[in-house]
């Protein structure tokens, strides 16, 4: 029986998967990776995190130049300094004003509650990556993707493992503060920080927009831009 089986019975949420195709134990897993912001202090296994940080390893990069370098944060007190970092984020959040809809409403709940919880996930996984591409000229651009395809790998790591995980940037509102605390060089940038552990709530699918509104043929077509995504997850 798989992890994904065994941990929940949500829906697998391929109720929109293209017809034709059999999805397999991979599509499952993606179909069902939604952000999880709400986690429980319970421990999480060396082993599952380092299984995590491996399947980040396994994603591409420019011309395998393997860019990327990961920050595995349990220190209690570590955690904290970075709590303390991301009150500036929760200010911002606060300053918003009303929320202009539900979506929006519980997007910024649960932004801010993770925020300010953050000291409890029992993992924090930095994924950075080094500025070093090309050797003769180092270019900032190659450095996002490589960041970006490790992260997608790890969430979709975590869900197959049954931990939950969400991917998150709260550390731009205070770069710097978050960067002396844990101690990285110069030619190190933060890409993405995702809290890790076992989920507090159930599995479900995530919801996205169909794929004729987002997918164009050849070239671009039509007029206009779709904004109204049906869920925050």
């Amino acid at each position: 029986m798989s992890a994904i089986e065994r941990t929940d019975a949500a829906p697998a949420g391929l109720e929109d998967f293209p017809p034709g195709v059999e999805p397999n134990e991979t599509l499952r897993v993606i179909g069902s990776a939604r952000a999880m912001r709400r986690l429980r202090p319970d421990p999480v296994p060396d082993a599952l995190v380092r299984a995590l940080v491996w399947a980040g390893t396994r994603a591409a990069s420019p011309n395998n130049s393997q860019l990327w370098r990961f920050v595995v944060v349990r220190d209690a007190d570590q955690k904290a300094a970075i709590g303390g970092a991301l009150e500036r984020f929760v200010r911002w959040i606060d300053s918003l004003g009303e929320p202009a809809d539900g979506r929006d409403a519980h997007i910024r709940t649960e932004a801010r509650h993770l925020a300010v919880s953050i000291a409890d996930a029992p993992v924090l996984l930095v994924v950075c990556a080094e500025h070093s591409y090309p050797e003769r000229g180092p270019d900032l651009r190659y450095l996002w993707p490589a960041v970006n395809t490790a992260s997608q790998n790890v969430l979709v790591a975590a869900r197959s493992l049954g931990l939950g995980a969400t991917l998150t940037m709260m550390h731009v509102g205070n770069e710097q503060a978050v960067r002396d605390i844990l101690g990285l060089p110069d030619d190190v940038h933060i890409g993405t920080m995702i809290p890790v552990g076992w989920p507090d709530r159930p599995f479900g699918p995530v919801r996205r927009r169909p794929l004729d509104d987002v997918v164009h043929h050849d070239r671009w077509r039509g007029g206009g831009h779709a904004r109204d995504a049906k869920d925050p997850q």
